[in-house]
C-alpha cells in the first residue's frame, strides 16, 4: 500500500492517515500526478455527477458523499496536462479502491438496512446473515470497481473509500494479487 502523505498532512502531523485524496480516475500514480497536473479544474468542469471537486492543495480530488462515477471518461478526455490518462491495456481498472465499513453500520447494529447493496450495480456487497438476525455487509474487493455509490447512500455514513493505488500498473498487480493469492 502507498503510504505517502501531501505537505498538508505532514504540517498537520497527520502522517499516520489512511485517508488521502481519491484522484480522478485513470489518474497516473499519486507522485506523478501532482507534478503533471496544473489544478487548470477542466476535469472538474468536465464531470457530469460533479464528484470531482478541489481538494488538498487545490487537486481534484472525488467526493463519493456527492454522488457515485460513471467512469464516462470526460475528465480523462479534458486533461491537457496528461495527469488523467486512458492506459493502453482498456481492461485495467481505473483505480484500485479500498471499502471499509465501519461499525456505525445499522446493519451491523440490528437495523434492518441493506442500501449500500441494494445500489451495487456490480453485487460488490452482500449481506452474510449472522446469529442474533444481524447480517454483516461482505465488501468483495475483486468485482468492486470503486465507482462509490454506496457511500452516498448510507444513512449511518459508515462506509468510507480509501486508494490503495492509483498507479494503472500497482493497480493491476495489486488486483491479480487479490484475485490470486
Amino acid at each position: 500500500m502507498d503510504i505517502s502523505i501531501d505537505r498538508v498532512q505532514f504540517l498537520r502531523g497527520d502522517v499516520n492517515s489512511r485517508h488521502r485524496g481519491i484522484h480522478p480516475p485513470w489518474s497516473i500514480g499519486d507522485s506523478s500526478f501532482l507534478e503533471l497536473c496544473n489544478r487548470c479544474d477542466e476535469c472538474i468542469k468536465a464531470c457530469q455527477p460533479a464528484i470531482i471537486i478541489n481538494g488538498s492543495g487545490g487537486f481534484p480530488v472525488i467526493d463519493f458523499t456527492r454522488g457515485h462515477c460513471t467512469f464516462c471518461g470526460d475528465c480523462v478526455k479534458v486533461c491537457q496536462p496528461k495527469a488523467l490518462e486512458f492506459p493502453d491495456d482498456l481492461s485495467t481498472p481505473p483505480w484500485l479502491l479500498e471499502i471499509e465499513i465501519e461499525q456505525s453500520c445499522l446493519s451491523l447494529n440490528g437495523v434492518v438496512c441493506r442500501s449500500c447493496g441494494d445500489i451495487c450495480e456490480e453485487r460488490a456487497i452482500r449481506f452474510q446473515l449472522q446469529t442474533g438476525g444481524r447480517s454483516q455487509p461482505q465488501p468483495d474487493l475483486s468485482i468492486c470497481t470503486g465507482c462509490g455509490a454506496c457511500v452516498a447512500v448510507c444513512p449511518s455514513k459508515s462506509i468510507t473509500i480509501t486508494p490503495i493505488s492509483n498507479d494503472h500498473a500497482v493497480s493491476t498487480k495489486v488486483r491479480e494479487e487479490m484475485l490470486n493469492p
